[in-house]
């Protein structure tokens, strides 16, 4: 299965995602933006919390990777830097791209055999990337593609995946999607149908086409806050903690 959740850090405590991972659930991942899930961050959460899930770790900026907080044990995949062209400090640490890159070489010495790495995600500049790429050392490029796609339209985010496919030729992980839009001239969701629907095609083509490794609908929060300006019909949990309709069509698959 290839479904995940991204659950933010700034949520204090991860026990409300475990409705997400209860006996049935299409849902196989998670992240956090972080190095671990657990206590060391969340100091809230339910200290016997299991979750049926793999963790998937971030080096959320160069900073990060030395900030004495241990990676999380036994991981298979890292995704690499959030956003490092987005300018809004809520989200992002913006970097150059030769910063990034000469930071990526330190980085790159954390993958061993079994243990992949997958790009950092612009949120929206591919020049920034292909940039990136340029600079990296032989040897030290990532394995997967980390992309980020926000659009109200299905055939937009196949077109624009297939772009990013065709560009770097490597498999992706579509870490963070939903149907919203960002440009003011851009109508949004006129309501919840729209989103079901959207979500429906999304997933049953995300789950068909074999170079896309993973993907992670945004808008698992409580706070709306940690939305960052995504389109509230996105969510798939409410202000209460409990999982949405949108949220029960995700864990049973997408596709319904």
């Amino acid at each position: 299965m290839k479904a995940g959740v991204s659950w933010p850090v700034q949520e204090e405590t991860s026990d409300p995602l475990a409705a997400f991972f209860q006996p049935g659930s299409k849902l196989t991942w998670h992240y956090n933006w972080n190095k671990r899930w657990d206590s060391q961050l969340l100091p809230h959460t339910s200290p016997n919390l299991q979750l049926n899930a793999e963790f998937v770790p971030m080096i959320f900026a160069p900073p990060y990777l030395n900030n004495g907080v241990q990676v999380q044990d036994d991981w298979q995949l890292m995704l690499g830097y959030n956003e490092p062209d987005h300018a809004n400090p809520a989200v992002a640490v913006q970097t150059s791209p030769a910063d990034c890159a000469a930071a990526w070489v330190e980085l790159a010495k954390l993958r061993t055999p079994g243990k992949r790495l997958a790009s950092p995600a612009v949120a929206a500049d591919l020049n920034w990337l292909k940039e990136f790429f340029s600079y990296l050392p032989p040897g030290t490029q990532p394995d997967v593609l980390a992309v980020h796609i926000y659009t109200t339209t299905f055939d937009s985010l196949r077109v624009q995946l297939e772009e990013y496919h065709r560009k770097f030729g490597l498999p992706i992980i579509l870490t963070e999607f939903a149907m919203t839009s960002f440009d003011p001239n851009v109508s949004p969701p006129q309501n919840m149908q729209q989103v079901h629907d959207f979500m429906g095609q999304a997933t049953k083509w995300l789950d068909e086409t074999p170079w896309i490794e993973r993907y992670a609908w945004f808008g698992t929060v409580r706070n709306s806050f940690n939305l960052h300006g995504v389109h509230e019909f996105n969510r798939l949990m409410d202000a209460q903690g409990n999982v949405t309709a949108l949220g029960q069509q995700y864990i049973n698959g997408g596709h319904d």
